[in-house]
């Protein structure tokens, strides 16, 4: 008899040790993670430990960053409900406008987020990726500032912004929180990685030398260094060069370019809103001077334009 409740006991403690091992290194890593955002309630309600078997602050990220996703799909679903309104002023449909081709830009702005992690950190170096994904994650936190901006400039869009503010802050908050775990964990790998490489060097005899960034390309560093550039169009006011405004120039751009495409704008005064779609990639704009060559326009939201229509010269996803 007693064998048998010592062998029960035996068990017993043997499954609480068990079940203590595998919630406390979760735990902690929620605790340490969360510790590095703006807003660490809502980081730990969004990755209870219940719901969670990370074992890593990537795994922390990849399971936030999903969360993230579900409420700005949740945010455009509701901005949806509100464009079908038939009473809606014509200040307000801009502005409802501009808030949904946002929050679809923020969907992918995550999405090329969640692909990044995937293949970290084997893809590319770690000081890309960190530049990349914090990129990527601070383009979200403007969109909803520009959303919620361009909903306060009269009474009907401030009526509209109270519908939807709660939301767009809650997104933005939870973005605030991805990109805060994202800097935690990639400082940490990058810090590791260069006490690394420094010990190697050291061991070698080698110095330290200064270099380009490495996320300039060859390509680009050979054009800097030369101090010349061939231009692929030219646009000039004058009619001497390819086209005479700059907007169509870029119209005229390749799509999704994988390499440099370089538009010469010879001197002049160009007057006009340049917008750069996000199929655009890879334009690089060279004139001859900040005091020859201008791009102006007079677009504003005292004009009854939103501040998202009215930059003089706007990318809708990255000026590369």
């Amino acid at each position: 008899m007693r064998l048998v409740l010592f062998a029960l006991l035996l068990l017993l403690l043997t499954s609480v040790v068990v079940v203590v091992h595998g919630t406390t290194p979760s735990r902690s890593l929620i605790k340490s993670s969360c510790a590095a955002t703006l807003y660490p309630h809502l980081c730990y309600s969004t990755i209870p430990p219940t719901t969670t078997s990370a074992t890593t602050k990537k795994d922390l990220i990849e399971f936030t960053i999903n969360k993230t996703k579900d409420t700005i799909q949740a945010n455009l679903h509701s901005l949806n409900h509100l464009a079908t309104n038939p009473n809606l002023t014509n200040r307000s449909k801009t502005a409802l406008h501009d808030c949904l081709e946002l929050g679809h830009e923020t969907l992918r702005r995550i999405d090329m987020v969640i692909q990044d992690l995937k293949a970290y950190p084997t893809a590319k170096s770690l000081r890309r990726y960190a530049d990349d994904l914090k990129t990527l994650l601070s383009t979200t936190i403007t969109n909803k500032e520009t959303c919620l901006d361009g909903l306060s400039h009269d009474a009907p869009s401030k009526l509209l912004r109270k519908s939807i503010v709660k939301g767009q802050k809650h997104g933005g908050k939870m973005c605030s929180n991805v990109l805060a775990m994202i800097k935690d964990m990639t400082d940490a790998d990058m810090a590791s990685e260069q006490e690394a490489e420094v010990k190697i060097k050291m061991l070698k005899g080698e110095d330290q030398e200064e270099m380009w960034p490495e996320w300039l390309s060859a390509g680009d560093r050979k054009l800097l260094q030369s101090g010349t550039e061939t231009a692929d169009v030219t646009v000039a006011a004058d009619g001497s060069g390819d086209y005479t405004t700059v907007a169509a120039a870029v119209e005229a751009a390749p799509s999704k370019s994988g390499s440099r495409y370089v538009i010469k704008i010879k001197a002049g005064v160009y007057r006009e809103n340049v917008n750069i779609p996000s199929s655009k990639t890879n334009l690089m704009f060279i004139g001859d001077g900040r005091s020859n060559t201008i791009i102006t326009a007079s677009e504003s939201v005292a004009g009854g334009n939103t501040t998202f229509n009215s930059a003089t010269v706007g990318c809708v996803l990255l000026c590369d």
